[in-house]
């Protein structure tokens, strides 16, 4: 007989001790929430992902389904035992509450970064992937959550009814956050794991299937100038998936709960923030590039630039590829930070054409530039550096 694991209870999981705002384990959980999928279901989809990314792991929590979904579940915790888990329901409890044991679990053991995915796929596995990228370039990002923004080349393909009620579910999550939101429905969203996050979770929704606006709602905190760590991000490809459990009344419900949220939003965000158990305050700010570094990534970086941070670390260490004018723009903005009263600190890969091209535009003259190599023992010292010979 298959080995699952029960869903702990309250008790239970407070005994996983977690480690205040630093993960346990470099891995992302993908919490599916399941409730009678067994004909919906494609197992070997989450198998073969979980494979090509051993980095993630799965926690499918059955909502006390009735039919073959458990058993199914079962089987996949059988085939990847390390990066499969089933969390069972005493009863059914609905999708939120399913989904906040889930994420819980997932925190508690001190993984990097949680996030929830429906178990239809409409939003493809990949955007996890993305999401990860976004979180790990940007650490003041707290949640990164897709939108079905439509855009050229963009594959989102959306019932006219339900885009509809999409619209009006994103205005009233404006009203209730206090955030920008296009879309608060997309199913697809992902946590940084922090102390403040495992508290949001600890008492049961409201809200019904709109959970995630309230979840967000609790995160977010009540200064509007400190609700800088969500990220929306457009996803790549959407499918209306038949078969979803949403009835008009529930739609109906849906909105009564959400009003209830903007009108008491302001009592849910103090009761969330006054048990926020904060680390001590960080002065630095630490900006990340990919591989690529362009006039358009500088700005994009200079505009999430926290009011409260002096320090600013801008990390271009993992850069292979320089587009046309970056340093005479990065030059252009590291003046107007100093301006604002910042310290700029900068760092560069050990790259001979791209360090050529720092000291031709004379950054590294104006600002603390660090070298970052993969082998800091053939520098005397890491902390400055002369491009005289570069």
């Amino acid at each position: 007989m298959t080995k699952r694991k029960t869903m702990p209870t309250e008790a239970s999981l407070e005994q996983l001790t977690p480690n205040p705002s630093i993960w346990k384990h470099d891995r992302t959980s993908i919490i599916i929430p399941c409730y009678n999928e067994a004909d919906r279901l494609h197992l070997e989809v989450f198998l073969n992902f979980a494979r090509k990314n051993p980095k993630v792991s799965f926690v499918f929590v059955d909502d006390g389904s009735k039919d073959r979904t458990i058993s199914l579940l079962c089987g996949a915790m059988a085939a990847l035992p390390d990066q499969v888990d089933v969390l069972t329901m005493a009863r059914n409890a609905g999708k939120a509450e399913a989904v906040r044991h889930g994420l819980k679990f997932a925190a508690k053991r001190g993984d990097k970064y949680i996030a929830f995915l429906d178990a239809d796929l409409a939003t493809p596995l990949s955007a996890i992937n993305d999401f990860i990228s976004v979180a790990d370039r940007l650490d003041n990002i707290d949640v990164v959550f897709g939108s079905r923004a439509g855009g050229l080349g963009r594959r989102v393909y959306r019932d006219i009814h339900r885009k509809m009620i999409s619209l009006v579910c994103a205005s009233m999550g404006r009203l209730a956050t206090g955030l920008a939101l296009k879309d608060t429905q997309c199913g697809a969203k992902l946590f940084r794991n922090t102390e403040h996050l495992i508290t949001c979770l600890d008492a049961p929704f409201t809200a019904g299937w709109l959970f995630d606006v309230e979840l967000f709602l609790r995160i977010s905190n009540p200064n509007r100038r400190e609700r800088k760590n969500f990220f929306e991000y457009p996803v790549l490809e959407w499918t209306e998936i038949p078969g979803s459990n949403i009835r008009f009344a529930d739609v109906v419900k849906g909105g009564l709960k959400m009003t209830s949220l903007i009108f008491s939003q302001w009592k849910i965000r103090a009761r969330f923030q006054n048990r926020r158990i904060l680390p001590s305050p960080s002065i630095t700010q630490h900006l990340r590039s990919g591989e690529t570094l362009s006039t358009q990534s500088i700005h994009a970086m200079e505009a999430i630039v926290s009011d409260d941070r002096r320090l600013i670390t801008l990390d271009f260490s993992s850069v292979k590829t320089l587009g046309p004018s970056v340093f005479t723009s990065l030059t252009e903005i590291c003046e107007r930070l100093l301006a604002c009263g910042k310290e700029v600190s900068i760092y560069l890969p050990d790259d001979a054409e791209i360090l050529s091209a720092a000291r031709r535009s004379s950054i590294t003259a104006l600002f603390n530039c660090t070298i970052l190599t993969r082998l800091p023992s053939h520098f005397t010292d890491n902390s400055r550096f002369s491009l005289s010979e570069a």
